[in-house]
């Protein structure tokens, strides 16, 4: 398994490498870019996760517990990147279900439109 540099083994590069700045400037910038407020605080969780392991093993010269990394880093991590993939997609997708960004219904159109909605969401 390799997400998010997470090796399955012992090695995740910004907690136990020299990576940790870029890696912490990377996340902070995709926070700054998510527009989702819950996506972005599950971004800003894992970063502090990453570094609250990096600060025991600098501090305790003692190496994280690799599945407790796994469960609490690597995997919200996979989770959050597919989430953003998703949303990506649904926002870029000319099939996606939802059109986003369109210009609002004419007002003399709003009355037609909300009764051919409510038809089709009857089942009609």
């Amino acid at each position: 398994m390799n997400q998010g540099g997470f090796t399955g083994g012992r090695e995740f590069a910004p907690i136990t490498g020299d990576d940790y700045r870029s890696w912490s400037d990377r996340m902070r910038d995709v926070e700054e870019l998510i527009e989702d407020p819950e996506l972005r605080a599950d971004a800003a969780r894992i970063r502090d996760r990453v570094r609250g392991f990096r600060q025991d093993l600098k501090r305790h010269s003692k190496e994280p517990n690799w599945d407790l990394v796994r469960e609490q880093v690597a995997e919200p991590l996979v989770e959050l990147r597919d989430r953003i993939a998703e949303e990506i997609l649904k926002r870029t997708s000319k099939d996606a279900l939802v059109p986003i960004d369109r210009d609002p219904v004419p007002p003399r159109y709003a009355d037609p439109v909300r009764k051919y909605f409510d038809r089709i969401g009857s089942g009609q």
